[in-house]
């Protein structure tokens, strides 16, 4: 009997490479693995490699190609994006954040809080969804520091889909300027800066089963930022060092394929993340589907909390029987570490509680599915029988 294939379901975490990137990477060694900066016929070649994908990735987001800056990751854009601003201000600006977003954007605020920057976290709801009226008053207060909206385009851990054009809508109307982390939503759902026209904008590659190691900030026409090193004139000198045109190869393609299959893709992954929950819920009652009450969620990712599991058992368990998820940050083994996602959703455990986060790519199939259902139903099915007993 031929052993069991595992089943990864952590795309929101990684999408391991996919062929026509590795290909294409591959095809261009020898003429991009060199120094873009180099004058001689090496160099101009790598240097010819490294704009025709940015040439790429500008299409992808609908954006001037002067505007896409090569960095080496989302964390470090959105680092970039956040510092980078804060520097360039002659005072500490004011900076407006969701309670949700990821760390790279909370940690980054944060420090800028610790350096004189005022700090506003805005409320969501049980959805996840950003608190506009929470928002519009904020940007109404007098203030005379510049001001900076970050608010990421679509969650990472629940997937709940922000209003981004009307909060980008607003944050101009008040003269702040509007970034967004998209680096969940990116291939998942259209993103566009024609459409939602954002200052800065955050992607990686390898959400798209492109390459680790490097990832793209977009920035405006008009935009100041101060980089956060230095050295080199590289990127319009906001991130100086030897560019990888070999990896921007690979991105560029990966983003390109994202895009192209987006639609039948997206509505695959509605019908079998649908299809999980249901069946999950169906076997668990007691479950619960994070942002349920919306319909604006990724179609890739369904998050679904569990009480009365521990959450590292449960995780191992289904590693063990070949089935990759991720968990977030949840109560496990009994000491409370609520994610604070789920806290500013006003989600609080009691207990153990088990968070599953599945996340599909482009290679899911409804047999992946299936066996996902089967598998969570066996393991927390008999966990909670043992409690029940116990």
């Amino acid at each position: 009997m031929n052993a069991r294939k595992p089943v990864y379901l952590d795309h929101a975490a990684t999408s391991p490479m996919r062929p026509e990137v590795w290909e294409a990477m591959s095809s261009v060694i020898g003429e991009a693995d060199f120094n873009p900066a180099s004058t001689h016929a090496f160099g101009r070649k790598a240097q010819s490699k490294l704009e025709e994908a940015r040439g790429v990735l500008a299409d992808a987001l609908g954006g001037d190609r002067g505007c896409m800056v090569f960095t080496g990751g989302g964390t470090l854009s959105d680092n970039l994006a956040v510092l980078g601003f804060a520097r360039s201000c002659p005072e500490p600006p004011r900076l407006i954040v969701s309670s949700m977003e990821h760390k790279a954007v909370l940690e980054s605020a944060r420090h800028c809080e610790a350096n004189g920057s005022e700090v506003h976290y805005l409320p969501v709801d049980s959805c996840g969804v950003v608190n506009l009226d929470a928002l519009e008053s904020l940007l109404e207060k007098p203030s005379d520091r510049k001001t900076l909206v970050s608010v990421m385009w679509a969650n990472n851990e629940v997937g709940a889909v922000q209003p981004l054009a009307q909060i980008c809508e607003m944050a101009h109307e008040h003269g702040a300027l509007c970034h967004t982390d998209a680096v969940q939503a990116f291939g998942k759902i259209p993103v566009s800066v024609q459409d939602v026209p954002v200052d800065m904008l955050t992607i990686t590659a390898h959400k798209l089963g492109g390459p680790v190691g490097i990832g793209l900030l977009y920035v405006a026409d008009g935009v100041d930022l101060e980089p956060l090193a230095y050295g080199g004139s590289q990127e319009r000198s906001l991130w100086p060092g030897t560019q990888n045109p070999t990896a921007a190869t690979g991105f560029a393609v990966a983003a390109r394929m994202a895009v192209e299959e987006m639609p039948s893709n997206a509505a695959r992954w509605t019908q079998q993340r649908d299809r999980l929950g249901e069946r999950i819920l169906s076997g668990i009652p007691e479950a619960e589907i994070h942002c349920a009450g919306t319909a604006h969620r990724l179609p890739h990712l369904l998050s679904m909390g569990i009480p009365g599991c521990d959450q590292a058992i449960v995780l191992t368990s289904l590693d063990m029987l070949g089935l990759a998820v991720s968990g977030g940050s949840a109560c496990s083994s009994g000491a409370s570490r609520t994610s604070h996602v789920l806290k500013a959703m006003g989600l609080s455990e009691d207990g153990d509680y088990t968070v599953l986060r599945f996340s599909q790519g482009h290679d899911t199939s409804a047999e992946d599915i299936d066996l996902a259902a089967d598998l969570v139903l066996k393991v927390v099915g008999r966990r909670c029988e043992e409690l029940l007993a116990g």
